[in-house]
């Protein structure tokens, strides 16, 4: 007897991987002989790193309000490596006082993968709920290579309000190794990047943005779409999920060629549960 046992974590409580354990034991309590095959289920979110990875790797990393903290990713069994962005730059990780995405940023993020493909990661499953950042990405990319300048010719401040002053994109130096990697994005909201649906409108008041500040940052981030398309001709910000993590869908679609799709998706095709089935 087969037995196939592929279960989301109960939150709070035990993850994926927990509950698929127990099951399995109670299973072999009963029939002796059975082969119990383990697929943990997530999707995408918080969980999707131990579900996943029996490996995982903690490091130093920018955090959202720019002090130095811990974040944790994992590297599965093929390489693939799985990065929950919450790790580096969630709400959670931000004071309820100091809550302002005006002045959070996605670094850390960047860091994260930086230190994946250090260590030979090439594939990524990246998580991106959970934000406390509306930098359109700029931070995690800058953590890559690329330098977002101003009119002066000058590193922009690495948050939203930097957005504003953008002139000017660099990608001279952009790490060599990303022209190798691909990018699995697992998102499930359809925003746009900006208007009336968009990241700063519908997510910035939970992330602490007063109205003048959404309206400030959802012009600023309609100027840096305007700017990215006009080098980037296929950046497309009314794709649904370009505001996803305020903005940062929008970023890896633009400049490193992700995809966008359900958690539950991703996740399904990497434990490769059809095959199982059959």
């Amino acid at each position: 007897m087969k037995i196939v046992v592929s279960v989301d974590s109960f939150k709070g409580s035990v993850s994926s991987m927990q509950a698929a354990r127990a099951i399995e034991k109670a299973a072999i309590d009963v029939f002796p002989d059975v082969d119990v095959v383990k697929l943990p289920l997530a999707d995408g979110g918080e969980g999707t790193v131990d579900a996943l990875c029996d490996k995982k790797i903690k490091i130093d990393v920018t955090g959202p309000i720019g002090n130095k903290i811990k974040a944790e990713y994992g590297i599965a069994a093929d390489g693939t490596a799985i990065i929950e962005m919450a790790s580096a730059a969630g709400i959670t990780l931000v004071p309820d006082n100091l809550r302002n995405p005006m002045h959070t940023t996605t670094y850390g993020v960047g860091e994260l993968i930086l230190d994946a493909i250090k260590r030979g990661s090439r594939n990524f499953i990246i998580g991106i709920g959970g934000s406390a950042t509306n930098d359109c990405g700029i931070g995690m990319l800058s953590a890559l290579g690329f330098k977002f300048l101003n009119s002066n010719c000058e590193s922009v401040s690495l948050n939203a309000s930097g957005l504003e002053y953008i002139c000017k994109i660099d990608c001279s130096h952009v790490l060599r190794e990303l022209s190798e990697c691909t990018f699995n994005i697992a998102c499930d909201v359809s925003n746009p990047l900006y208007g009336d649906n968009g990241c700063s409108r519908i997510y910035g008041p939970q992330k602490g943005a007063n109205e003048v500040e959404i309206e400030l940052m959802d012009s600023w981030i309609k100027s840096f779409a305007m700017l990215v398309k006009s080098i980037k001709s296929s950046s497309d910000p009314n794709f649904p999920g370009s505001g996803a993590a305020g903005g940062l869908g929008f970023a890896f679609m633009s400049f490193l060629n992700a995809r966008l799709r359900p958690g539950v998706e991703i996740i399904l095709e990497h434990t490769n549960l059809e095959k199982s089935l059959d």
